[in-house]
């Protein structure tokens, strides 16, 4: 009988090792890979999501920018068919994560 219960004890062990491993990783879900995020091309130090802005005006960027360095779209009227300060026509917007900035795309 005890030899029949060693196999289980063993696999209680690694399955509660592995889990305990897994809980430390801290793994968020701004960690998880999206695929397809739109590039960042600014390093600077940004501290809210208005520091950081699309690399287009009127949803046509393509990549993820401090406004430091990317266009002021102030001035500029767009067509309504996408949002403003968009990536992609909306996929993505601009977000500070980190002190940097980043794309959250859905």
């Amino acid at each position: 009988m005890r030899r029949a219960r060693l196999p289980l004890l063993v696999a209680r062990a690694v399955a509660g090792l592995t889990l305990g491993l897994l809980a430390g990783c801290d793994l968020g879900v701004e960690d998880l890979p999206i695929g397809d995020t739109p590039p960042v091309l600014s390093s600077q130090v940004c501290y809210d999501d208005s520091d950081c802005v699309a690399n287009a005006c009127c949803g046509e960027g393509t990549a993820i920018t401090h406004r430091d360095v990317g266009p002021d779209c102030t001035g500029v009227r767009c067509d309504g068919t996408c949002t403003p300060n968009s990536v992609d026509c909306g996929r993505c917007i601009p977000t500070c994560r980190n002190a940097r900035c980043a794309a959250a795309c859905q």
